[in-house]
């Protein structure tokens, strides 16, 4: 099994157990405030734009990866003319299709990182929040910024978040051990948070800056996310 289609069973498997968790895991697993959950996506793309200093028009069009029950999706629609909102997981976008009230709205299974049905110098932003982490190996990341240097209109905008590597990641293996055990000895609570498609990949900075054609500058956001940002 090739590394996306593991990371797409994964996904589908995390949406059926508990999606509105894994798309956000900094509240409680069990009875999840879901008027909360959705109203950190207009919060999330408020500081997003604040940050990079985007200015989204009525008739900007923006790809939206990892979009997963469409949290950000929902804050996105309003502001601009087309949404396309991708994701790999079927059932993700089953959950998203029906939370998300936008007509300018569209969901896609992203089949792979190549974004077949967005042309050429056609998106005025492209975004990935909290996905990219979450990605089989680089060369998944690199496909997907080659992906926005070719959808992104002149003066469009790549804006993405990573989780750099820290030393934490010299002892990664430590941990998900640790993990493991934790998830053997009790059925309650998350799974799968030791397998590599809940880990992903940890690249340094400067890794994460030269596999993009596009120039970025980067930023602390949230926490251990880091916002990383470029214009065509």
């Amino acid at each position: 099994m090739s590394g996306l289609e593991a990371s797409r069973q994964f996904w589908d498997e995390k949406a059926r157990e508990n999606p509105y968790w894994y798309v956000s895991s900094a509240g409680p697993y069990d009875g999840r405030n879901l008027a909360e959950f959705w109203a950190s996506g207009p919060k999330i793309w408020n500081d997003l734009k604040s940050a990079v200093g985007y200015e989204p028009t009525g008739t900007d069009t923006v790809v939206e990866i990892g979009c997963g029950v469409g949290r950000l999706t929902r804050a996105i629609a309003p502001e601009v003319g087309k949404v396309f909102a991708f994701d790999l997981s079927a059932e993700m976008l089953t959950i998203a299709r029906s939370s998300v009230e936008a007509a300018n709205a569209s969901f896609h299974r992203a089949e792979t990182p190549t974004l077949k049905e967005i042309a050429d110098s056609s998106v005025d932003a492209f975004v990935a929040y909290c996905v990219f982490q979450h990605l089989p190996d680089l060369d998944v990341l690199q496909a997907y910024l080659k992906t926005a240097a070719r959808v992104l209109k002149p003066g469009g905008r790549l804006i993405f978040t990573m989780t750099p590597r820290t030393w934490r990641d010299s002892i990664a293996f430590a941990l998900r051990m640790r993990r493991w055990l934790v998830e053997r000895r009790t059925a309650q609570g998350p799974r799968g948070l030791y397998r590599n498609e809940w880990y992903g990949i940890r690249p340094t900075i400067r890794e994460i800056e030269s596999l993009s054609p596009i120039k970025t500058k980067n930023l602390q956001l949230h926490g251990d996310k880091w916002l990383f940002c470029g214009t065509r």
